[in-house]
């Protein structure tokens, strides 16, 4: 019984290690973000290298840009974050689930339009960097043996102007692998 069980999982093992892993993956695509006054659309960009089947490191980085406008104040925002950290991978074959933590910079642009009757318009412009926490994963569903379709949910923290944020951040694009 013990040799049957040994044999089991040397050949479990060899099933993983047979798994073509890719050294680097790229991701480019879509991103939006919902932010406590109005939402965000955007972008995303990613890199990892894996340094194994199941651990990486990950840089991300990306942009949004939200407006909203009423007959008095006219109001758009840009939020770009550049973060780094791990990235823990599940492989299997038709695809791949991941979860990251990873940690940087973040930078907020506002810009306000005052138009009130009477009077002539005014503008109000500020700029904050913060420190970014980005926590979250997805699934990357293999179109082939290089290319694949990510999906991705994010919880993504910062303090711009004093306050603590609170994003979510959904994406979705391409993901490119290639190295082994």
């Amino acid at each position: 019984m013990r040799h049957l069980l040994l044999l089991a999982l040397l050949s479990f093992g060899a099933v993983l290690n047979a798994q073509e892993n890719p050294k680097y993956e790229l991701f480019g695509g879509y991103s939006f973000l919902h932010e406590r006054y109005f939402n965000h659309n955007g972008w995303e960009v990613s890199g990892a290298y894996n340094f194994n089947h199941w651990i990486g490191l990950k840089a991300d980085l990306d942009g949004s840009y939200g407006r909203n406008s009423d007959v008095v104040v006219s109001a758009s925002d840009q939020i770009h974050a550049f973060t780094v950290g791990p990235q823990f991978s599940w492989r299997i074959k038709r695809g791949t689930l991941f979860a990251h933590t990873l940690f940087g910079l973040a930078h907020e642009h506002e810009h306000q339009r005052v138009s009130l009757p009477f009077s002539s318009p005014f503008t109000f412009d500020a700029s904050n960097n913060s420190f970014a926490t980005v926590v979250g994963g997805g699934g990357d569903w293999n179109l082939g043996s290089r290319f694949g379709w990510r999906a991705q949910v994010d919880y993504l923290g910062n303090s711009f102007f004093g306050r603590n944020e609170n994003h979510l951040r959904l994406s979705t694009g391409v993901v490119y692998r290639f190295g082994r």
